[in-house]
């Protein structure tokens, strides 16, 4: 599936020249492979066991209105960078940025966070990404409580969860939805970074607030929307691996001691997943409510 590769590639970039301004464990590599910087560091102490309601990492987006996340939590990316050859709408008239600015990331003081898509009148377009300054590994559950104002043409909200180790790599794609009118929205989990190894299950997905969760222990992940005690999940990817399209062999690092993940939040505009941004209305928004880890 040659957009996911691709959408792999164009988050990731960002993050790779983020990590040079942050502490947080983010070294990743992009299409354009920039200078590496130093390798992911040392995973941070979970909160204690029991502490803020049983979860071992969260954020409720609590705080005045127009102010930036918990910057102890979450890390801003201030650009989106191109990949290598553009075609169609990933070539650089088509592509929203991304940027720290609180027309693009904040909180409603409503106890939301907002990732807001813009339009300047002069053909740039924003968006916003966040990502988690804390890793967890196998044996957590990850959720997020979310509302997609933004299912327009031109745009491409995510929530995942994503590792920042080149030669292991992998990402948990809970939830992404593309405005190229093409594309379905799905759920997806890819065992390498080149879009050879992974599994998908589409979903729709609608305008109103909805809870997206997997469960990721040793016999692998498990999804569910709204979940509710007693209920299957949608979609489970089992830990026997998950088969390479190019090469005769399976794939999956997750159970790997030392293999973690931080989470992602973003709205992207244009791409090739959202489309031509110019067929859409402005602002969109994408608003979470929470993110917990338990």
């Amino acid at each position: 599936m040659p957009q996911m590769d691709r959408r792999r590639m164009l988050m990731m970039a960002g993050f790779s020249a983020l990590a040079a301004a942050t502490a947080a464990p983010i070294a990743n590599a992009s299409p354009s492979r920039p200078a590496a910087p130093a390798g992911p560091a040392p995973v941070p102490a979970a909160p204690a066991a029991g502490a803020a309601g049983g979860f071992i990492w969260h954020d409720e987006f609590d705080g005045p209105a127009g102010s930036a996340p918990d910057p102890g939590k979450w890390a801003i990316s201030n650009f989106r960078t191109p990949i290598r050859n553009p075609v169609g709408f990933d070539q650089p008239q088509f592509w929203g940025q991304y940027r720290d600015s609180r027309q693009n990331v904040f909180l409603d003081g409503n106890s939301n966070l907002v990732l807001r898509a813009t339009h300047d009148g002069h053909g740039g377009y924003f968006g916003g990404l966040v990502h988690g300054l804390w890793r967890g590994g196998v044996g957590t559950t990850w959720e997020a409580r979310i509302k997609f104002n933004c299912l327009a043409p031109g745009m491409w909200p995510a929530w995942w969860l994503s590792n920042d180790d080149p030669g292991r790599s992998g990402e948990i794609d809970l939830i992404e939805w593309y405005g190229n009118g093409t594309w379905p929205s799905g759920t997806t989990v890819h065992a390498n970074p080149d879009g050879t190894a992974f599994e998908t299950n589409p979903i729709g997905v609608d305008g109103g607030w909805h809870n997206w969760r997997v469960k990721w222990d040793v016999t692998g992940m498990y999804f569910w929307v709204d979940y509710a005690d007693g209920m299957a999940p949608y979609f489970s990817v089992p830990a026997t691996g998950i088969e390479n399209l190019d090469e005769p062999f399976k794939e999956w690092p997750f159970n790997d001691p030392d293999y973690t993940v931080f989470p992602v939040l973003n709205l992207a505009v244009g791409g090739s997943g959202g489309g031509d941004p110019a067929a859409g209305s402005y602002p969109q928004d994408m608003l979470v409510d929470w993110v917990r880890v338990f």
